[in-house]
C-alpha cells in the first residue's frame, strides 16, 4: 500500500499560514543574532563574520543543497504517487550518499585552501589596513564550511517531510537553529571573543537544520519515517532524473543564489563596515520576504508537483496564477511600507558598535533593497513553478546569463555610490529575473503539449490595481513620516511611536484604495480575515 500523508496540511492556504507563523519566529531570532554581532563585534570581526559565509554558501550550492528541495520534492513525490515507496527509498539513500561524499570532499578543500579561497572572493581584505578582517574571515570560514554538511541532510530530511505535506520541521528547524546560534555563539562569545559567534553557527546547524528534521521524521506516521541504508545505485532511472535536474543548478550561477556573493565582492572594497551594513540590510529584507513569500513559496510547491505529475495541467497554471497574483498584492504595498520605515526601524538596533553612521547606512541599504521586494516573492514562485514541471535548466540559464551579462557589469559600475548603489543594483536584478522567468513559464505553458496560459493580462491587471494604491500609500506615508520627524525627538520611544502611525496611516490609505479599485484580492484577503475572526469567536463562545 502506498504512504498517505495522514496528518498533511490539507490545503496550501493552511500550509502557508502555518508556515508564516513558524517563519516569523525564525526570521525574528535571525534579526536578534544579527543585532547582537553588529552591537558585541568590533566592525572588522563582524565584516569578518557575514564575509565568511561567502565560501560555505557556495560550497553549499555547487552540491545542489540550495535546491535539493526543488529538485528533489518531485521525483520522490512522483514515485510515492505510483506506489513505489521502496523505490523512493532508494533514491533517497543513493542521493544522500553520493552527495554527501561530495560534500566532504569539498568541506576538506575549502578547510585547507580557506586562505587563498577568502582572498579571491574578498578582494578588499587584501588591502593592508584590512589584514585584521581578513584573518578573522579565513579562521571563521573554516568554522562555518563544516556546517554545510548539517545544512544538505537537513535540506534533503525535509524535502521528504515536505512531499508528505509535512511542513511542520519546515518551520521549525530555521528557528530551533538561530536560536541556538544566538545562545551558544553569545556564550561562547564571552570565552572566546568574535570566534564563539562562528561557533554558535556550527551548533545551530547541527541541532537545528539536521537533528530537528531527523527527529521529527523519526517520530512520524511509520509508513513516512525516514528510511536510510548506503547505496550508490546510479543506474536507477530516478537517480538520473535527479542528477539531469540537478546538474543545471549545481553549475549555474543563477541570480537568486549568487547575488551576495557579488555584492559582497564589490563591497568588500568599500570604506569598512559596508558588508557588515549591506548584510544586515539584505537580512531585514529577507525577514518579511521569508514570511511572506517563502512560506507561500515552499506550501504551494508540493501540490504544483502534484498537479505536474498527474498531468493537470489546467489546474496547474489556475494555482501558479492565483497564488501569484495575492503574492503580488501583498508584497507591493509591504514594500513600500517597509521603505517608509526603514530608518525608525533601523534606528532602533543602534547601539555598542554600531552607531548613528552604521544605522543610517544600513537604512539605506535596506530601504533600496525593499525596492525589489516584491520580485524576490515573485520569482520563488515562478520557480517552483519550473521546478514542479522537472525543469531545472530554463530558470538556471536566465539566471545566469542575468549574473554574467547584466548583474556583474551592474554591480561594478554601481559600486561607485557605495552602499545604496549595491542594494539598488540588487533590486533591478531581481526585478530583471522575476519578468525574465515569468515570460519564459508563460510561454512554455502556451505550448500546444500543455495549452494552460498563466495569463499575464490578469497578472498585471493586479499588479497595475495595486500599483496605484501604492502611490496613495507612499504619498500618505511620506507626510505623516515627515511631520512625525519634526516633532518627535530623536529617542527609541519615538522611533517606535513613529512606526506605529506611519503604518497606520499607510495601511489605512492602501485599504481604501483597494476597496475603491475593487481588487479582487482585497476581498479575498477580507473574507480569509473575516472567516477566520468568526471561526475564532465561534469557538470562544
Amino acid at each position: 500500500m502506498p504512504s498517505t500523508p495522514a496528518k498533511a496540511t490539507a490545503r496550501p492556504l493552511q500550509a502557508a499560514i502555518l508556515l508564516s507563523a513558524l517563519f516569523f519566529l525564525a526570521r525574528v531570532a535571525g534579526l536578534i543574532h544579527v543585532t547582537l554581532v553588529n552591537r558585541f563585534l568590533p566592525t572588522p570581526a563582524a565584516e569578518a563574520f557575514y564575509a565568511a559565509f561567502r565560501l560555505p554558501d557556495v560550497i553549499f550550492f555547487i552540491t545542489a543543497g540550495g535546491a535539493m528541495s526543488v529538485t528533489f520534492i518531485p521525483i520522490f513525490t512522483e514515485l510515492l504517487q505510483r506506489e513505489k515507496e521502496k523505490d523512493a527509498w532508494r533514491f533517497f539513500s543513493t542521493v544522500v550518499t553520493l552527495m554527501g561524499g561530495v560534500l566532504l570532499l569539498l568541506i576538506v578543500l575549502a578547510i585547507a585552501f580557506a586562505d587563498p579561497l577568502t582572498r579571491l572572493l574578498n578582494p578588499g581584505f587584501t588591502e593592508a589596513h584590512k589584514a585584521a578582517t581578513l584573518d578573522y574571515t579565513v579562521r571563521m570560514t573554516q568554522i562555518l564550511v563544516p556546517a554545510q554538511l548539517f545544512f544538505y541532510l537537513g535540506a534533503v530530511l525535509v524535502g521528504v517531510l515536505n512531499a508528505y505535506k509535512r511542513f511542520g520541521a519546515t518551520g521549525w528547524n530555521g528557528f530551533v537553529y538561530r536560536a541556538l546560534s544566538i545562545v551558544a555563539g553569545y556564550f561562547l562569545f564571552l570565552i572566546l571573543g568574535p570566534m564563539g559567534f562562528a561557533w554558535g553557527v556550527l551548533l545551530g546547524a547541527v541541532g537545528g537544520s539536521f537533528l530537528l528534521p531527523l527527529l521529527s521524521s523519526l517520530r512520524g506516521p511509520l509508513a513516512e519515517r525516514f528510511q536510510f541504508r548506503p547505496s550508490l545505485d546510479l543506474k536507477q532511472p530516478a537517480v538520473k532524473k535527479f542528477f539531469v535536474n540537478a546538474l543545471p543548478i549545481m553549475f549555474g550561477v543563477s541570480l537568486p543564489v549568487f547575488d551576495q556573493v557579488v555584492v559582497g565582492y564589490f563591497a568588500s572594497s568599500l570604506d569598512e563596515g559596508a558588508v557588515r551594513n549591506l548584510t544586515t540590510g539584505n537580512r531585514f529584507m529577507l525577514a518579511p520576504l521569508g514570511i511572506v513569500a517563502q512560506a507561500a513559496s515552499v506550501a504551494a510547491f508540493p501540490y504544483l508537483a502534484a498537479d505536474s505529475a498527474s498531468g493537470d495541467w489546467t489546474k496547474f497554471s489556475e494555482f501558479l496564477r492565483s497564488g501569484l497574483r495575492r503574492l503580488l498584492f501583498l508584497t507591493l504595498p509591504l514594500s513600500i511600507l517597509l521603505i517608509l520605515l526603514a530608518q525608525p526601524l533601523i534606528n532602533m538596533l543602534r547601539g555598542g558598535e554600531f552607531g548613528h553612521a552604521a544605522a543610517d547606512e544600513t537604512a539605506i541599504a535596506f530601504a533600496f533593497y525593499c525596492v525589489g521586494l516584491f520580485a524576490w516573492a515573485g520569482q520563488q514562485l515562478v520557480a517552483r513553478g519550473f521546478y514542479a514541471l522537472q525543469d531545472t535548466r530554463t530558470p538556471t540559464i536566465i539566471g545566469s546569463v542575468l549574473t554574467i551579462f547584466f548583474f556583474i557589469p551592474l554591480c561594478a559600475w554601481m559600486s561607485r555610490f557605495g552602499v545604496l548603489g549595491l542594494a539598488y543594483a540588487t533590486s533591478i536584478g531581481a526585478a530583471a529575473h522575476f519578468v525574465g522567468i515569468l515570460i519564459a513559464l508563460e510561454r512554455r505553458m502556451n505550448q500546444a503539449r500543455y495549452n494552460a496560459p498563466l495569463g499575464l493580462k490578469k497578472i498585471m491587471g493586479t499588479l497595475l490595481r495595486t500599483g496605484v494604491a501604492c502611490v496613495a500609500m507612499a504619498l500618505c506615508g511620506l507626510l505623516v513620516s515627515s511631520l512625525a520627524t519634526r516633532v518627535l525627538p530623536d529617542a527609541r520611544w519615538a522611533d517606535l511611536v513613529r512606526l506605529l502611525i506611519v503604518s497606520i496611516v499607510a495601511c489605512a490609505a492602501f485599504g481604501l484604495c483597494a476597496q475603491k479599485f475593487a481588487i479582487p484580492e482585497w476581498f479575498w484577503l477580507r473574507k480569509k480575515f473575516t472567516d477566520q475572526l468568526a471561526r475564532r469567536l465561534k469557538r470562544t463562545s
